[in-house]
């Protein structure tokens, strides 16, 4: 059961508190759980006595990265009962930053579990005294805590901590984005395989292409030998190698076209994700402009994609 006792002095019992539902919200650098109770009434001696409460939040079932997460604070105190067997709602809410977030995201297995310590103190007479709560876990599933992670606007920054980068740079950089947001939610959903698709899909749409036009090793071959040949005689910039990153990265994530689910792993996903993250990242700073490379014997001719458009 998701509930907690309130003991005042020598009566125990006097008040209940249930554990409703968890949410989330999104604020300035900061983002919220919030814990939703449902006080009751079960003794006179809690009725017409404002009481405070607060608390620590832990996270528990991330193997070695379990553990304190936060303080709990009301959200809007006294929590008051105004007869036996009355009813109010209160919520506990607890701030965290993005790095314990992504923390959570490394370790979690599935759903998320917390661990919750509630305190409190209660007005007696015109005096302050403590009173004795306790503590609950209490497990959101998957499905639930993704919405949490939509609520806190997690996905809107890419998981090496970048601010997402403007979707304004081009039409084919927005749908790159698209794309690389579609790869998050599979993510946190754990489907490791959609979540490198995306990916390739991302990559091929920031030169404006199709995943499936360019998923040929010699792509790659033949550009590496185009710039690497141009390199000999000029001073080779940012912008195409940049390219040559893409490229490389392309053919990595074409893996996530193959139908066997289990081929692709969590580490996969993951590495994957940053890696394009960080390349979109670049991407917007250098916004390459891919030139059409000196010509080359037939077995070494380009493929070098155009990049998207400023």
């Amino acid at each position: 059961m998701n509930e907690i006792w309130v003991n005042i002095g020598s009566v125990n019992n006097a008040a209940r508190l249930e554990l409703k539902a968890v949410d989330g919200t999104s604020g300035l650098g900061v983002m919220q759980l919030r814990f939703h109770f449902e006080a009751s009434c079960r003794h006179e001696v809690s009725a017409q006595r404002p009481m405070w409460f607060e608390g620590k939040v832990h996270a528990v079932g991330l193997g070695r990265s379990s553990g304190y997460l936060g303080r709990l604070t009301v959200e809007s105190s006294p929590v008051t009962l105004n007869s036996l067997a009355a009813t109010t709602t209160f919520v506990l809410v607890a701030d965290l930053d993005h790095r314990q977030l992504q923390i959570i995201e490394e370790h979690r297995t599935g759903g998320m579990t917390f661990r919750i310590e509630v305190t409190g103190t209660a007005m007696t007479e015109g005096n302050l005294e403590r009173i004795g709560v306790g503590s609950i876990e209490y497990a959101v599933k998957l499905s639930d805590w993704a919405a949490i992670l939509e609520q806190m606007h997690y996905r809107r920054l890419l998981l090496i901590e970048l601010d997402a980068p403007d979707a304004n740079l081009s039409a084919d950089f927005s749908e790159a984005l698209d794309y690389f947001r579609d790869a998050e939610k599979h993510y946190t959903t754990e489907e490791w395989r959609l979540t490198v698709e995306a990916l390739r899909q991302s990559l091929a749409a920031l030169v404006g292409k199709k995943a499936d036009d360019e998923d040929e090793l010699t792509d790659i071959e033949a550009a590496a030998k185009a710039l690497r040949k141009e390199s000999r005689t000029t001073n080779v910039g940012y912008p195409p190698r940049v390219e040559q990153v893409r490229l490389a990265l392309k053919f990595m994530c074409d893996l996530g076209a193959h139908p066997e689910i289990t081929r692709t792993t969590r580490a996969d996903a993951y590495s994957s994700l940053l890696m394009v993250g960080g390349l979109l990242h670049s991407w917007r700073s250098v916004k390459p402009q891919i030139t059409a490379q000196p010509s080359a014997p037939e077995n070494e001719q380009s493929q070098v994609a155009p990049a998207a458009s400023a």
